[in-house]
């Protein structure tokens, strides 16, 4: 009976003592299952990072974007400024061509005329009245009263610029004889009245002198020698010309 408690004890012992290697070898394999899921979230997680480079590519394309509107508003910019400096440019032509033109004569113009009056009657005749109309309307009159037409035997009467073209001069002059030698002439008003058509050319000075003569020779009778005639001249339109203009005698028609 002893020997089989004995026995009994003996085989709880051993079973005892072989159960810590039994666990010890066991342990492991639920460490296992263990690892695998450990192992799991690291795959997910590397996606993700994968995933990245393919994110950058819209910010790359609105980068673009964003310089190229840029560069686009720059570009208007500049063409903006270009366009207005053009503009600046053309007004400073334009203004130094009208202060060309004002130097000339204060105006612009693409023809200009001058008119002057001459008196060559003699001492026989005094002027006494002067009329000019041009195109219509009257540029011109004087009389004796305001004692301006003493003494002149040619002044101007018109100077400005006009239209390219046929303009009509008419001249009214009022002369009163006054001769010593023929008293009668005295008592005699002389009313001459004359139309003169002149062409004005473009870029040109067209000068029309107006003149107050006696027609015919010393065998005329002298109250029917007053008459009226015109000379005209043309030259180029510059200030010289017009200064020029304004003193010498033109030709006859």
């Amino acid at each position: 009976m002893s020997r089989r408690v004995t026995c009994s004890l003996a085989s709880v012992v051993a079973i005892w003592l072989a159960a810590p290697s039994a666990f010890s070898q066991t342990t492991p394999e639920p460490a296992k299952p263990a690892a695998a899921p450990a192992a799991a979230p690291a795959t997910p997680a590397a996606s993700p990072a994968a995933a990245a480079p393919k994110s950058t590519a819209p910010k790359n394309k609105a980068v673009k974007s964003a310089a190229s509107s840029q560069y686009d508003n720059k570009l208007r910019e500049l063409e903006e400024k270009v366009v207005g400096l053009k503009e600046r440019i053309y007004k400073t032509k334009t203004r130094l061509l009208l202060l060309k033109e004002r130097i000339l004569n204060d105006v612009i113009a693409e023809a200009k005329a001058i008119v002057v009056h001459s008196d060559e009657m003699g001492p026989s005749f005094k002027l006494q009245r002067v009329i000019y109309h041009l195109d219509g309307d009257k540029v011109y009159y004087q009389d004796e009263n305001s004692g301006k037409l003493e003494g002149k035997d040619r002044f101007e009467v018109y100077s400005a610029n006009v239209l390219p073209g046929n303009h009509i001069l008419s001249v009214e002059m009022t002369y009163r004889g006054d001769s010593s030698v023929f008293t009668y002439m005295k008592d005699y008003v002389f009313r001459l009245r004359a139309n003169f058509t002149f062409y004005a050319t473009k870029g040109k000075i067209t000068r029309v002198e107006s003149v107050g003569y006696k027609k015919g020779d010393i065998t005329w009778e002298l109250t029917k020698r007053p008459s009226i005639t015109f000379r005209v001249r043309q030259t180029s339109y510059s200030k010289e010309a017009i200064d020029k203009a304004r003193t010498t005698k033109g030709r006859k028609p």
